[in-house]
């Protein structure tokens, strides 16, 4: 078998979104065993606490790595996919924590992995100057 191309990632990845938890994260594991560089937007690794709320309860956790498109949260907590979040940042790029909303889009015995939801794109070009920052 080839390798998959990045258009299927991508198609498959949207698929895996909406699919009920159990089934949704089977499919992103499987996604990630067939090819971890075909990523929409790669990963860089992110290690901080982050602070984020759901549901107007507050959650720390443990970043573990950071793309243009979400972060992955590493904590004990427990989410569904379509849940609704604020994660808060702090860094050294910007001298006030920065508030980004998201969507749970994978939950995991290890964590959650939330896509970010851009409201305006001064977070975006934000998250963007933290990747540069984090991998030179």
């Amino acid at each position: 078998m080839g390798t998959i191309s990045k258009q299927d990632i991508e198609l498959l990845t949207e698929i895996a979104t909406r699919l009920p938890g159990k089934q949704g994260n089977e499919l992103f594991e499987l996604l990630d065993a067939w090819n971890k560089n075909a990523r929409k937007s790669p990963r860089t690794q992110f290690n901080e606490h982050i602070r984020f709320s759901a549901d107007g309860k507050s959650h720390r956790g443990h970043a573990k790595d950071l793309s243009t498109a979400g972060i992955f949260i590493e904590g004990k907590d427990s989410f569904s996919i379509g849940d609704q979040v604020k994660i808060m940042l702090n860094v050294s790029i910007s001298p006030d924590p920065v508030e980004i909303s998201g969507t749970v889009v994978r939950h995991s015995s290890q964590g959650v992995g939330i896509r970010f939801n851009y409201e305006n794109s001064g977070d975006k070009d934000l998250i963007d100057e933290l990747i540069k920052h984090k991998s030179s």
